[in-house]
């Protein structure tokens, strides 16, 4: 058995768009006393993700919008 759990979470577009601007100033944020920057890994993760699920929206949105023609 998996010891990592998924959950299903809605946004709107809009939303997901604000959660990558915050994980993006989050992550572009100079921490004077750690190194490597290695804190930033699983945000910067989460921010691709994030982009790629965007950018999925965007191109169902311009399939239906082909359809519809």
């Amino acid at each position: 058995m998996s010891e990592v759990a998924t959950v299903t979470i809605k946004y709107t577009e809009s939303e997901v768009a604000l959660l990558i601007n915050s994980l993006e100033m989050t992550t572009s944020a100079k921490v004077p006393c750690v190194e490597n920057g290695q804190w930033k890994t699983p945000y910067e993760k989460l921010k691709d993700d994030l982009i790629g699920i965007k950018n999925q929206l965007i191109e169902y949105k311009r399939q239906e919008i082909i359809k519809r023609r």
